[in-house]
């Protein structure tokens, strides 16, 4: 992206958390938490006889807010197998309440399985895969520091749901292979949960900081060593792909060729095949269940 890139017009309100680890806080909330992508949560495991009324009362219970929507997906002939379904809480807040009470999560004897939704137009390849490594892009080569990315994030994510352990910016070398102050425009965030790393992967996908549209994605490494980019690839030359330190992660001037989507825990084989308004999430083939890019008819959601 070019050095002038345009603005990201964006409108932040205020609010005070108030816990044990962040004290009185003045929190900056992001327009996009208001929106629905940041509402709505996976829900695997659900026993076949539970009804969508039952699955809303019980959720509303453990998250202490409102379900706004919720539905279950069942499949014809399914009758001994579980279900997975998706719910709408009313706050993005309460997504992350429930995210904190999985082990309390047991509805109709059975132990629910629940991450946040991935939007339907996230089609990322790593958008899926449980991580706690974030890959940034399009970063100010100069004037922009670990820290100023540190003091955005913390003022948007208060403890109690996760904090960011690491920001690692990568430099530009002099021609002797010293390392400069000049920024690649890249890097890579560390942060203490994998519901914390989904929340970001979403809510700061696009965002502006230092007026440019910063690119922010789960960092997953791929299976060739990272040969090559999008762009600019350079086959087993890229000096960053080469490096062992960062896991064989390409970039050569784009993005690296992301490796596609492996099969959602265990419950690959029961979710396969969906089809109809929720089936762009599971694509179908011989092991069942892989993740897709959401080309099924309707394609209201895709399962985590």
């Amino acid at each position: 992206m070019a050095e002038n890139e345009e603005q990201v017009p964006q409108t932040e309100t205020t609010e005070t958390t108030e816990n044990s680890d962040d004290g009185d806080v003045e929190f900056l909330k992001d327009p996009i938490l208001d929106e629905e992508e940041m509402k709505k949560m996976f829900v695997g495991g659900i026993a076949n006889d539970a009804t969508e009324e039952e699955l809303k009362t019980f959720f509303e219970e453990i998250s202490g807010g409102k379900v706004t929507d919720n539905v279950i997906i069942k499949k014809e002939g399914q009758e001994k197998k579980n279900c997975f379904g998706f719910v709408t809480f009313e706050t993005s807040e309460l997504v992350d309440e429930v995210l904190l009470k999985r082990d309390q999560l047991k509805f109709k004897d059975k132990q629910l399985d629940v991450n946040r939704a991935v939007p339907k137009n996230n089609t990322t390849p790593g958008a899926h895969e449980k991580t706690k490594k974030l890959f940034i892009a399009n970063l100010p080569k100069n004037n922009c520091t670990a820290e100023d990315l540190e003091k955005y994030f913390k003022c948007r994510h208060p403890k109690k749901y996760g904090i960011i352990e690491k920001i690692q910016l990568i430099k530009k070398k002099d021609e002797s292979g010293n390392t400069t102050n000049e920024n690649k425009g890249y890097g890579f965030i560390e942060v203490s949960t994998e519901d914390l790393a989904d929340k970001m992967a979403i809510q700061h996908q696009l965002f502006e900081f230092q007026g440019r549209k910063i690119e922010l994605k789960k960092s997953v490494p791929n299976s060739d060593g990272g040969k090559g980019g999008r762009r600019g690839g350079r086959g087993g030359g890229n000096q960053f792909a080469q490096n062992q330190q960062f896991g064989g992660y390409g970039y050569g001037g784009g993005y690296g060729p992301w490796d596609g989507y492996q099969n959602y825990g265990g419950y690959g084989g029961d979710y396969y095949g969906y089809g109809g308004g929720y089936g762009g999430g599971y694509v179908g083939g011989p092991q069942g269940g892989n993740r897709g890019r959401g080309r099924g008819a309707g394609n209201r959601y895709q399962p985590y």
